[in-house]
């Protein structure tokens, strides 16, 4: 009896499949199967798989999946780069800051540290505050607007470009009884106060003797004195 009288050979149903897109036919009793590559489905591979469906984090640091026929592409955010936008961006590559100077790459951007004498965005300006052009202990910063200028912000008391000058606070006359304000209050004799206006009581150190009656005056006092025996 011959195997083929047994029926014990199974008919190869590959021979005219319908796998498509690189698929792999595998023979069954009767019918066969389509092993399909990643990239695709179906019962003949011949839908596309939805890699930004399976893959919900194929694009990191906020980039936007995007199927393709095939596969999957990543659009990045700005200063990202890579097949997964997970490569930063070397904002330093190009070296804008200025010779002598250090680049620091952050994503999407970069800062400049400068060396002593210079600042700016990228280090090119000559620093006007390195001469120490303000006065009396006044702080000196860049101007913002006009590039290689400067400001003073100037201590209590003193005025100018630079603050060399002195506020003269003697201009409203604050002083009272004919007082002289240079700066700094003077007491005129006989008064007292911020201002002068207080007349000093000279009879207060009991100076005259022998039960005598003083009387104030202004910066002077004079003694009464009791009539002898």
């Amino acid at each position: 009896m011959s195997k083929l009288s047994n029926c014990e050979v199974t008919i190869d149903d590959c021979r005219n499949h319908r796998c498509q897109n690189g698929a792999t036919c595998m023979d069954g009793v009767n019918t066969y199967n389509c092993q399909c590559p990643p990239e695709w489905t179906g019962q003949f591979c011949t839908n596309d798989v939805d890699e930004c469906s399976l893959l919900p984090n194929a694009c990191q640091n906020g980039g936007t999946c995007r199927n393709t026929l095939n596969g999957y592409n990543c659009a990045c955010v700005n200063g990202w780069s890579g097949p997964d936008c997970s490569e930063n961006i070397d904002d330093c590559a190009d070296e804008p800051c200025t010779t002598g100077s250090t680049c620091i790459d952050y994503v999407a951007s970069f800062s400049c540290s400068c060396p002593p004498g210079k600042t700016g965005l990228l280090c090119h300006i000559d620093d006007a505050c390195t001469s120490n052009p303000c006065k009396m202990g006044a702080h000196c910063y860049m101007n913002p607007i006009n590039e290689g200028s400067f400001t003073c912000n100037c201590a209590p008391g003193y005025t100018g470009p630079r603050c060399e000058q002195v506020i003269n606070e003697c201009g409203s006359n604050p002083c009272q009884n004919h007082a002289t304000l240079k700066l700094v209050h003077y007491s005129l004799s006989g008064y007292t106060g911020p201002r002068c206006e207080q007349v000093i009581n000279e009879c207060g150190s009991n100076s005259c003797q022998n039960h005598a009656t003083c009387l104030d005056m202004i910066g002077d006092y004079s003694c009464f004195c009791m009539p002898g025996p």
